[in-house]
């Protein structure tokens, strides 16, 4: 009997769930028919098409136009680049110092260039990029390369390694690391003397 009871109440139970749905279901309906008139309504006031013919332009003036959109597009590039480039300078750092340790030296060149913009660019301390580098491990990975046999690496790698251990010494930041650490001050004026 309990059983028979227990069906009864989630039969109940199910066909009140469903009406609920129903109800739901048509508010949601009656909703989305608004919404869309009000949509349509916005695109027939804001939306309207314009034609070619109604803006004469001389061949000079559409160049003209085309040269101020390419200026204007490239101008803003630079500018958006430039802010933001600290915001992911993470990740700009890691793949320099992963391409500096990397075997190639076709790779080293390309991630001592990239630590060299990277110090180069945004020298200001404002940015932080020196101490990023630093705590990142740059300035060891750096001497690792210049400590390397002369087979193992190419002249234009080494110089390439002494203008990037010569930023990061350069900086505040970086005398301070090289001035606390007494076998670090020998590595580093082995290849930068002072």
């Amino acid at each position: 009997m309990s059983a028979l009871l227990l069906l009864l109440r989630r039969r109940e139970h199910h066909q009140k769930a469903f009406r609920n749905f129903q109800h739901v279901a048509f508010f949601a309906r009656r909703f989305e028919r608004k919404r869309t008139y009000v949509r349509d309504a916005t695109r027939d006031v804001y939306h309207k098409e314009l034609n070619a013919e109604q803006f004469p332009m001389s061949e000079t003036e559409s160049q003209t136009r085309s040269r101020l959109l390419a200026f204007s597009s490239a101008f803003a590039s630079l500018y958006i680049g430039y802010y933001t480039t600290p915001l992911v300078s993470d990740g700009i750092i890691n793949s320099a110092l992963y391409m500096v340790e990397h075997e190639n030296n076709f790779m080293r060149k390309r991630g001592l260039w990239r630590c060299e913009w990277v110090l180069e660019s945004f020298s200001n301390e404002s940015f932080g990029m020196v101490e990023k580098c630093l705590e990142k491990g740059a300035m060891e990975a750096v001497l690792k390369v210049l400590e390397l046999k002369e087979e193992e690496s190419d002249e234009e790698v080494r110089e390439g390694a002494k203008r990037v251990l010569l930023m990061l010494v350069s900086s505040e930041s970086g005398k301070k690391r090289v001035d606390g650490d007494g076998t670090l001050r020998k590595r580093v004026r082995r290849f930068v003397p002072e």
